[in-house]
């Protein structure tokens, strides 16, 4: 049976990276001590699927051969089954094979996980097969320039509760974009990122503005969720607006944004500098005389996919934190840190599972005993709250921006 390309033009375009896996099956097995590798699939971990192959990457890689080879066709069930991840990237990075110093593994070259999953999500929304919640978010973030079905214009709410005024850069021009994202504007447990942000840039006369109700989505949740167009449309529509605006550098407290904006639109942003607030906050620390208290705090830092190992930056929020508390880490971190479960249209789709992997990460949490649960995302923010809700833990989430507004000496 041939190949229908029309149907995987996205797979293909990637397709030595979809054959690369040798399906040695030691993904789903894993110890590696040595890279903090104590299990790899957080999916898997939670018992709440079937843990057929299917369900974890090897499985995944193996029904990829079957549809470039032709043995397969695109089906709604291939979509629940490949929705069913949070597309964190762990498979890729533990992959024993490709990132063994001792394995001269030639495949290593290709490995893409994540870009081929994502890839395959897309021919399985364009053929039809999106997930019905998918669809509901996507359509959204393309109409109301938001995925959450909310009036844009809430997106001013949390400039509200500020005792002081933020440039409209809608109105008037500054150094930077403070470029608040959707999650953290409209969710009202979040917005505390937001302010405690705000509130250090005034404190260090940060030159900064933001676009309030006039920001669009950066469109992440429809690229790891297969929607190519609504990603395309709302893109294309930042890229213009940043250019009218004048935009030279964009500093963003979401890893989603972060990621999608520095990474994933490409050459859409060129001549524009995109930062996470720690690398901003590194870079403040380093080129002026600020200081910070060292307060009486117990942390333990959960590592964003996005920013960890789809970006490689893990080092910053550390140095910070050790600067500014009494740190513990995870007995999974860096690379091997386990997903908090939010991210790749998890939560959206199958949150029962979502909720469930966020447990399992803070339980891992609560064997260190530490009073807060830091992290630099506002997807990872609200899944792991959940999660402590959930489990009555006394352990407090919390972003490391605000820690690094409480130890900062007005």
């Amino acid at each position: 049976m041939a190949v229908k390309e029309d149907r995987l033009k996205n797979l293909l375009k990637v397709k030595d990276a979809a054959l690369s896996c040798v399906h040695c099956g030691q993904c789903r097995v894993a110890n590696w001590p040595e890279k903090n590798f104590y299990y790899v699939c957080p999916v898997y971990k939670t018992n709440l699927t079937p843990n057929f192959e299917p369900f974890f990457a090897r499985g995944k890689n193996i029904i990829l051969k079957g549809l470039i080879w032709g043995d397969l066709e695109l089906s709604q069930e291939l979509s629940e089954i490949f929705f069913q991840c949070s597309v964190c990237g762990a498979c890729d990075d533990f992959c024993h094979n490709s990132h063994n110093k001792y394995i001269d593994f030639a495949n290593a070259k290709w490995m893409a996980q994540v870009e081929v999953f994502e890839a395959l999500r897309a021919d399985l929304v364009e053929a039809g097969y999106a997930l019905e919640p998918h669809e509901a978010m996507n359509k959204a973030l393309v109409e109301l320039l938001n995925p959450y079905e909310r009036n844009n214009k809430d997106k001013n709410d949390w400039i509200k509760k500020l005792d002081f005024k933020i440039k409209d850069l809608d109105k008037e021009k500054a150094d930077i974009l403070y470029y608040v994202g959707c999650t953290t504007a409209l969710t009202p447990k979040i917005q505390r990122i937001a302010i405690a942000t705000a509130k250090i840039f005034n404190i260090l006369d940060v030159d900064f503005g933001i676009l309030g109700e006039n920001e669009i989505c950066c469109g992440s949740v429809a690229l790891r969720t297969g929607d190519k167009k609504a990603f395309e449309k709302v893109a294309n529509l930042n890229a213009k607006l940043f250019k009218d605006k004048g935009i030279k550098k964009i500093v963003t407290s979401c890893a989603g944004c972060y990621r999608t904006l520095k990474k994933d639109y490409g050459n859409l942003l060129e001549g524009i500098q995109v930062q996470h607030t720690v690398e901003f906050l590194e870079e403040l620390l380093a080129n002026n005389d600020i200081k910070l208290e060292k307060l009486e705090k117990t942390t333990t830092y959960h590592d964003p996919c996005h920013l960890g190992r789809h970006m490689g930056i893990y080092d910053i929020p550390r140095k910070i934190l050790r600067k500014i508390s009494v740190f513990s880490e995870m007995k999974t971190n860096r690379e091997a840190a386990m997903c908090c479960g939010a991210g790749g249209g998890l939560r959206k789709g199958f949150p029962e599972l979502s909720l469930e992997m966020a447990k399992n990460r803070v339980k891992e949490a609560e064997d260190l005993n530490v009073q807060f649960l830091v992290s630099t995302c506002p997807f990872c923010f609200r899944n792991l709250s959940d999660a402590i809700d959930e489990l009555g833990s006394d352990m407090v989430m919390i972003d490391l921006i605000e820690l690094f507004l409480n130890a900062l000496k007005k």
